[in-house]
This record gives structure tokens, C-alpha cells and sequence, in this order.
């Protein structure tokens, strides 16, 4: 198996979870890292109808940009221990007509509570941090890429709810 989709095997997350009724695919757990206590669903592992490099089917948000999930790190320590980075591509914040800031931020603290959280296994270990980005185009991690319009944000999950932390 390629290092890219071992990587994805271990790291998935899926599922769509809103506030509005939507019906839920079955989550299950991430069999090869069971440590990671990550959840997922077989669908997210395939291309869906996003760009190349993006995994599923576009996934709502409130500002109603197209965005598509990318991968979840999960090997590279945060400051505080056991970080999951959720990295997602939104084409719409870059471009001649970006979205503003306050937008990708709004998106970003749904995903958070609507795709992320979900995601997380109970009983499994609990990150300290969840760090969710959006990027304008795929960045490889760690690599600088000046070019590319990003935004992150950093939280807590405190009862099954994120807490915005100062990153």
C-alpha cells in the first residue's frame, strides 16, 4: 500500500454530521491505528467529487463554499501532545474574488463541531488539540507555500463540543 494511502487508512475521518436532519453514513472504526481512535467511512477513502489530492463529497459549510477534506495528520506533536490536524480544500478563499477571513473562520469552527468532533473515537485517547485549515490549493504538510491563501484555527474538545483556543 502507498505511503499516501496508508497514511489516509490510518488518518481517516468521515461522516456528515449537521444540525439539520441528514441521514448519516455508518462510522466505524479505523481498524490499522486503533490507537489514533479515529472514525471514518468507507466512502471518504475514494476519490468523491472534489479536485484531485480530495477525498468524498463536498462537505457543507455555512458560508456555502465547496470545500473537500484532504487528510488528518495525526503523527507530528502539537505543543500541548496528541494534535489531529484536519486539512480541508476550499478553492474559494484565494482567487480574484476571495472570500473574506471572517468567513473561512466561521466555516472553520463548524467543521470543527459538525465534521470533526463526529470523527473523534470515545473511549479512545483524547487530542489536546485539533487544529482544522483550509487552504486554497493542496500544500504538502510542512512544506512553506507563500503562494497559497490559509487559514487555521486551534481547539479544545471539551464535551463533545470545540472550544476555540488561541493558536
Amino acid at each position: 500500500m502507498g505511503a499516501r494511502l496508508h497514511r489516509i487508512w490510518i488518518g481517516l475521518l468521515a461522516g456528515l454530521m449537521l444540525p439539520a436532519p441528514v441521514m448519516a453514513q455508518e462510522l466505524r472504526e479505523v481498524p490499522a491505528a486503533p490507537e489514533y481512535g479515529l472514525l471514518m467511512h468507507p466512502d471518504d477513502l475514494e476519490p468523491g467529487d472534489g479536485p484531485p489530492g480530495t477525498f468524498g463529497t463536498a462537505i457543507p459549510v455555512p458560508s456555502g463554499q465547496k470545500l473537500w477534506w484532504v487528510d488528518v495528520i495525526h503523527t507530528a506533536a502539537g505543543t500541548n501532545g496528541l494534535t489531529y490536524r484536519f486539512r480541508f480544500l476550499a478553492p474559494q478563499i484565494g482567487g480574484r474574488s476571495p472570500l473574506s477571513p471572517e468567513i473561512a473562520l466561521n466555516d472553520i469552527e463548524a467543521l470543527c463541531n459538525s465534521w470533526v468532533v463526529p470523527r473523534l473515537a470515545t473511549p479512545a485517547p483524547e487530542p489536546e488539540q485539533v487544529i482544522v485549515s483550509l487552504s486554497d490549493r493542496i500544500v504538502p504538510f510542512g512544506q512553506a507555500a507563500p503562494e497559497a491563501v490559509q487559514y487555521f484555527d486551534s481547539f479544545s474538545v471539551q464535551d463533545g463540543k470545540c472550544i476555540w483556543e488561541f493558536y
